[in-house]
C-alpha cells in the first residue's frame, strides 16, 4: 500500500461517507487521482466495493517484543576484550516489532500485540507504528517497566558476535492480558508468536485459537521454553543450533538438517524453514523436503533478516504459495535486509521480492 493509499483509506475509516470530492480537498490532490488510488484499494482488497464498506476481517496478529536496537560494528577485526573503533547505529527493533513491520511493508494488514514502556523509546515505537500501517492498539502501555533494549555487537562481516536484550516487560504479556484481546485473535487470519513473551502465553495462544500459529524462537535460550509443545506449531523458522535444541541432536551437515527437519514434522508442525546461513535453507513439511542454496552477497547488517524471512513466510502463507516458491519469496526478502545499513530495509516490497528472486536466479 503506497503512503498516499494509506492518507485515503484513513480518511475513509473516520468517515465512510465521505465523497472523493471532500478527500481531494483535504489532501490537496485532484479528484481523478483520488479515484485511481480508490480503484487500487478495491483492487488490494482493501475496500469492498462502492460505499467504501472497509475489509478489515483479513489481518495477522504478532504477539512479541519491542525494543530499541542498539548496534555496533567495528572498522577492522573484532578485537575481544578491547575497544574497537568502530560504528554504532540505533534503531527500532525487536522480533515480533521487527515482523510485523515487514508484514505491513507488504501490503498485509498486520495488528502488533507487544508491551512498551512510558519513556521515549516507546512513544518512538508507537509514532513510527502509526507511520507505517501498523496497528498497536491492543499492545500493553506499562507504567512498571522500561521499553525493551536490545545490544549487538558485530563482527567485521556483519555478523552477530554477541548480544544482550533488557526484555523484562514482555513478562506482562501475560494469558490474563492476551484474554482480554480474545475477539483481536479470535478473528485473525493467523498468528505470530516469538519467544520473548512467557511460556504460559505461549501455551494459552495455542490451546485457545486454531487459527494457524507462525513461530519464531528467536534464540537457543528461549528455544527452550516451547521444546515441549513444538507439535503444535503450523509454521516454525529455527537456526541450526535451535533445531538441535528442538530435535535433541547433531546437526554437522545437510544430512544431519533433513531429518531434524522430519523430526518436527513427525510432531506435529506443518511446515518447517531451517536456516543456515551462507548454507542455505532446508524447507520440509508432510510432503517434501527440499534445499533452497543462499546466493552470495555483500552483507551490511544482518541483525533483521530473519524477521524480514518470516514476514515474507506470512505472506506466502496467505497468497497460498508451495513450499519452493514460499522459500525463494522468503530468501529473497532476507537478502534485501541483508543488504540494508538499517534493522528493516526501507526497500522492502513485493515489487522489489520478485525483482531480487530474477536477479538471484532463486525461482
Amino acid at each position: 500500500m503506497t503512503n498516499r493509499e494509506k492518507e485515503i483509506l484513513e480518511l475513509i475509516k473516520l468517515n465512510p461517507f465521505i465523497t472523493q470530492e471532500e478527500i481531494a480537498s483535504k489532501l490537496k490532490i485532484a479528484r481523478s487521482s483520488v479515484a485511481i488510488h480508490i480503484t487500487n484499494l478495491i483492487k488490494k482488497g482493501y475496500i469492498m466495493g462502492r460505499g467504501y464498506i472497509l475489509n478489515e476481517n483479513k489481518y495477522v496478529v504478532v504477539i512479541g517484543g519491542s525494543n530499541i536496537d542498539i548496534t555496533g560494528y567495528p572498522r577492522n577485526k573484532l578485537l575481544h576484550k578491547d575497544s574497537n573503533p568502530g560504528y554504532v547505529n540505533l534503531s527500532l527493533g525487536g522480533v515480533g516489532r521487527n515482523i510485523a513491520e515487514n508484514i505491513a511493508k507488504l501490503d498485509i494488514n498486520v495488528k502488533l500485540i507487544t508491551a512498551l514502556g512510558n519513556d521515549i523509546y516507546g512513544k518512538k515505537i508507537i509514532n513510527h507504528s502509526k507511520n507505517i500501517g501498523i496497528d498497536i492498539s491492543n499492545s500493553l502501555f506499562s507504567s512498571k517497566n522500561q521499553t525493551s533494549t536490545y545490544l549487538a555487537i558485530l563482527n567485521e562481516n556483519r555478523d552477530m558476535e554477541i548480544a544482550i536484550s533488557h526484555m523484562d516487560i514482555c513478562e506482562e504479556i501475560n494469558p490474563e492480558f492476551l484474554q482480554s484481546k480474545n475477539n483481536i485473535l479470535q478473528n485473525s487470519s493467523l498468528i505470530v508468536l516469538d519467544t520473548n513473551i512467557p511460556k504460559n502465553s505461549i501455551i494459552y495462544i495455542l490451546e485457545n485459537y486454531n487459527n494457524p500459529v507462525f513461530l519464531d524462537p528467536v534464540s537457543t535460550s528461549k528455544t527452550k521454553k516451547i521444546k515441549d509443545i513444538i507439535g503444535k506449531f503450523h509454521t516454525i523458522k529455527p537456526n541450526l543450533l535451535e533445531a538441535e535444541i528442538l530435535t535433541d541432536m547433531k546437526i554437522s551437515n545437510e544430512s544431519d538438517a533433513k531429518i531434524a527437519c522430519k523430526k518436527l514434522i513427525s510432531k506435529g508442525v506443518k511446515q518447517v524453514f531451517l536456516t543456515m546461513g551462507e548454507k542455505g535453507v532446508i524447507c520440509a513439511n508432510e510432503n517434501e523436503i527440499i534445499k533452497l542454496e543462499s546466493p552470495k552477497i555483500e552483507i551490511k547488517n544482518a541483525t533483521g533478516a530473519g524477521d524480514a524471512f518470516a514476514a515474507a513466510l506470512v505472506y506466502s502463507y496467505i497468497n497460498n504459495f508451495d513450499l519452493f516458491k514460499s522459500a525463494s519469496f522468503a530468501i529473497a526478502a532476507s537478502i534485501i535486509t541483508l543488504k540494508s545499513e538499517e534493522t528493516n530495509s526501507k526497500e522492502l516490497n513485493i515489487d522489489n521480492i520478485y525483482k531480487t528472486i530474477k536477479e538471484m536466479k532463486l525461482c
